[in-house]
């Protein structure tokens, strides 16, 4: 029976030993995988930083290239792994890490607020352009009453197809104008109509594409921005012992 209980217990520290075992080399290839992944991160963001290096230069700022500029980090490698990597690395090397994303996304947030600044013109553009292309119905018609029955004219807006919601709230206006014309028993003159309207609406559409508005963005973004970009080009990030490390563990030479 003694035989017995040892070797039961024998085969419980040999069961123990196992499962520890088969833990270690789970973090062990854990820890692997994040630190390829902050690695590769850091290299591909140190190619992204130099690229946008130059479309901000003393207070100006390239709206266009700003635009254009894809998103510089989507998810934070090293904010979601450091904690496996505290006792891995030399605390400098740690801060020089942390600083180097804190900088990436100062920069990421400045991208992100010009592009909304962006946004938020073209959508109010596009809204006094809707408003003004009411205006020129609304005129047009004034113009055009004339011989064709409104009934015809409004059987036609009734089969024009729409495209967007913008489109659809401007042809039930013209249905309900012309739903107000009927009841006085006018007519218009379809032709004279549209030339009348496309006339103005060409006009607007060339004012506009000439880009008569102001634009305007904060000095502060482009001295943020700055500010982030020199501050990286000063941090030796890939050079440190503890990035050097990471490579080591990441098993990338």
């Amino acid at each position: 029976m003694e035989i017995v209980n040892m070797i039961f217990n024998g085969l419980l520290v040999l069961g123990g030993f196992g499962a520890f075992g088969v833990y270690y080399f789970q973090c062990k290839a854990k820890r692997r995988d994040a630190a390829a992944l902050i690695v590769t991160q850091v290299e591909e963001l140190k190619e992204k930083i130099l690229q946008i290096n130059n479309i901000s230069i003393g207070n100006t700022i390239n709206e266009k290239e700003f635009y254009e500029t894809l998103d510089i980090i989507s998810e934070n490698q090293w904010e979601k792994y450091k904690h496996l990597f505290i006792k891995k690395i030399d605390s400098y090397s740690f801060k020089t890490i942390n600083n180097f994303y804190e900088s990436v996304l100062s920069i990421k947030e400045q991208l992100v607020f010009v592009k909304q600044l962006q946004h938020q013109q073209l959508f109010n553009i596009q809204g006094m352009l809707n408003i003004n292309c009411n205006k020129f119905i609304l005129d047009a018609l004034d113009f055009s009453l004339s011989a064709n029955s409104i009934k015809d004219f409004k059987q036609f807006i009734i089969e024009k197809s729409t495209t967007n919601e913008d489109e659809k709230k401007q042809k039930d206006l013209m249905l309900n104008i012309l739903d107000e014309l009927m009841k006085t028993n006018q007519t218009i003159d379809l032709n004279q109509f549209w030339k009348i309207y496309n006339t103005k609406k060409e006009l607007l559409r060339d004012i506009v594409n000439l880009s008569p508005y102001i634009s305007y963005i904060p000095g502060q973004v482009a001295e943020t921005f700055n500010k982030a970009i020199k501050n990286i080009n000063s941090i030796e990030v890939i050079g440190c012992a503890g990035f050097r490390k990471l490579m080591k563990i990441a098993k990338i030479k």
